[in-house]
């Protein structure tokens, strides 16, 4: 968890029928919650329309900057939000996120839009055991591109398309295309006031650079979808457009490709990576015919299968940071008998075999608790009351180490670092979590399999058990909580010291 941000409307905070859970995601135009909405008890995406070059935060509501005509501006941006909804909300297309609402609360305007359970793209590449196979990128290009060729006929341009903002539906593995951009670049166009980046490093098409929007096109969208499928081909992020365009020394598809795929298919990616527009496809269907000729896919919705099968583990996209751990606590608790077993046979697990991505392996301990008797305890500045109770969770292939109960954030991230450190290793330990003042910690698990899981802090014990719950049943049917603590140590539920 990292410290609130000040511009997102906190936890809990309602707008209109909608009660916030989380911040799944925010840019320099808008801030993205994850909501419940109360009468149908149900999950959505709520967008907010928030350009931070223009307004500020101020309670629930927001402020104009001192900016000459940041008021003018931000009502020009606000109006051009609306037209993109309403233009999304027309199109309907199962690989097209459904755009549900959009009203007015806070001074500000709200876009309501399904909430897809699974992962991006970026992720669902992160956790595959290895490259995607032609099959897979095949069913992930034809629906999309179907999607594409319905947004243009529109006159519409998607123009922020990267792994990012596809999302891989985790219910029958369907690509899902999100997060439109048009009227962002609209924005920054018409006001110079605005320094908010829009451009997506590797992923943006060199004419997105400059202020003349009347050269945009399919050709545009084509450039962004062929860069996704590089970085997803070759394992790396395309060079950015600006720097090609001065030396472009971009290894083409076909060598840096990681393995066997349709020639056809990856001189389609080098055409539509092309720096000038002109010499790129200039539509979907011209592309299309190159880039999937030799597919067996096709178009229909069904044409899909469940992608994240073979994956090592990587989390689903979510609100909280989503790793195992093993936790470092002071005060110490013990598990019943059947637990306890189980802990135990982690422990020899992860000693035998520390980089086993799939351990569910969980230490808990504390400033003063023990650690196998080969970690002495950290010095602090006096006791812990419940006031000034800190806990850090460190992270290492898998296997995750908490240490709480500390005076400070400083004390407790380099506890569970030098635990991390001792038990698995000093490379590769890296900080996932911080659980500050009289917050706690929850871990959810399907009992099928228990590397399935999902966690999540909460202001309260309840809070943190019920969105690591909700999580991790969104992903992976039912699940149970596994593991809970509170940043003072009470609460412990689970782990072993």
């Amino acid at each position: 968890m990292v410290d609130h941000d000040p511009s997102a409307l906190p936890r809990g905070t309602k707008i209109d029928q909608y009660v916030i859970a989380c911040l799944l995601g925010r840019g320099g135009f808008g801030i993205t919650y994850l909501v419940r909405d109360e009468g149908l008890e149900k999950d959505f995406a709520l967008k907010e329309f928030f350009p931070e070059d223009l307004v500020f935060r101020e309670g629930t509501s927001l402020r104009f900057a001192a900016k000459p005509n940041s008021e003018a501006d931000y009502q020009w941006g606000l109006r051009k939000f609306y037209d993109e909804a309403r233009l999304l909300a027309q199109f309907t297309h199962p690989n097209i996120v459904n755009v549900r609402r959009v009203f007015q609360s806070n001074k500000t305007a709200y876009m309501l839009l399904d909430f897809i359970k699974g992962s991006t793209l970026e992720q669902w590449l992160q956790g595959l055991d290895s490259p995607p196979t032609q099959e897979e990128l095949d069913l992930i290009c034809a629906p999309l591109l179907d999607a594409l060729e319905l947004v243009h006929a529109n006159r519409t341009w998607h123009l922020d398309i990267s792994p990012e903002n596809i999302m891989i539906r985790s219910s029958d593995g369907a690509p899902i295309l999100l997060d439109f951009g048009a009227s962002r670049f609209e924005m920054k166009q018409h006001s110079r006031l605005v320094s908010a980046l829009v451009f997506k490093s590797g992923y943006s098409a060199p004419e997105q650079y400059t202020s003349n929007a009347a050269g945009y096109g399919p050709w545009t969208d084509v450039y962004g979808f062929a860069a996704t499928l590089y970085r997803a081909v070759s394992d790396q992020r395309p060079h950015e457009a600006t720097a090609r365009q001065l030396h472009d020394d971009q290894g083409p598809a076909a060598r840096t490709a990681r393995t066997r795929y349709r020639a056809k298919f990856l001189r389609a990616i080098d055409w539509a990576l092309q720096l000038r527009p002109q010499q790129r496809p200039q539509s979907v269907e011209a592309w299309r015919q190159l880039l999937l000729d030799g597919s067996e896919t096709t178009l229909t919705p069904a044409k899909t299968r469940v992608l994240i099968n073979r994956t090592k583990g990587m989390p689903a996209a979510s609100c909280a940071p989503a790793r195992h751990f093993l936790l470092d606590r002071r005060t110490a608790l013990g598990a019943a008998g059947g637990l306890c077993l189980l802990i135990a046979i982690s422990v020899v697990l992860d000693q035998w075999r520390p980089g086993h991505r799939l351990n569910p392996l969980t230490h808990i301990t504390g400033k003063s608790g023990r650690t196998g008797g080969s970690l002495p305890p950290l010095r602090s500045n006096g006791g812990c009351d419940g006031e000034d109770c800190w806990g850090v969770v460190v992270e290492k292939d898998g296997a995750v180490f908490a240490r709480v109960k500390e005076k400070s954030k400083d004390l407790a991230e380099a506890g569970a670092l030098r635990l991390c450190e001792r038990r698995v290793g000093r490379d590769g330990c890296r900080v996932i979590g911080v659980v500050s003042k009289q917050e706690c910690w929850a871990l959810a698990e399907a009992p099928s399999n228990l590397a399935d899981w999902r966690a999540a802090p909460g202001t309260t014990l309840e809070e943190a058990k019920s969105l690591a719950r909700t999580d991790c049943e969104r992903s992976f049917g039912f699940c149970r909580i596994g593991l809970t603590f509170c940043a003072d140590g009470s609460n412990r539920i689970g782990g072993s010291d």
